[in-house]
């Protein structure tokens, strides 16, 4: 599964990343997979998982919570498109069911919206 995390925040403190393996943790401190600049977000936040072919998140007891499309999640599925905040950044999370490494050129610049 390849998956986009693209910061939506009016002044963006990371730049777009791209997984393409799971699962990965969120957090601001050094051990995250992907690492936030942000006081509100837990050291490890959340994780990103795969299940049975979908996207996955999971709180891992954060103190200011994880919100997905706005609402606070303990664990959720994720939708191609959905927004997912932790701390006070938030991603526009998109994916595709086909590896990051078997995308072409052409589809990596559609990448799946599912």
């Amino acid at each position: 599964m390849a998956v986009r995390l693209s910061c939506c925040d009016a002044v963006s403190t990371i730049d777009d990343v791209a997984l393409d393996t799971l699962p990965a943790s969120i957090g601001r401190g050094e051990e995250a997979d992907v690492r936030v600049f942000d006081t509100w977000a837990s050291r490890i936040h959340c994780i990103l998982i795969e299940r049975d072919g979908r996207l996955w998140v999971e709180d891992r007891q954060s103190s200011n919570g994880t919100r997905l499309n706005g609402e606070f999640i303990s664990e959720a599925e994720i939708r191609s498109g959905d927004q997912l905040t932790v701390g006070i950044t938030t991603f526009r999370v998109t994916y595709s069911r086909v590896p990051a490494n078997q995308l072409s050129k052409d589809s990596t610049a559609r990448f799946a919206h599912l």
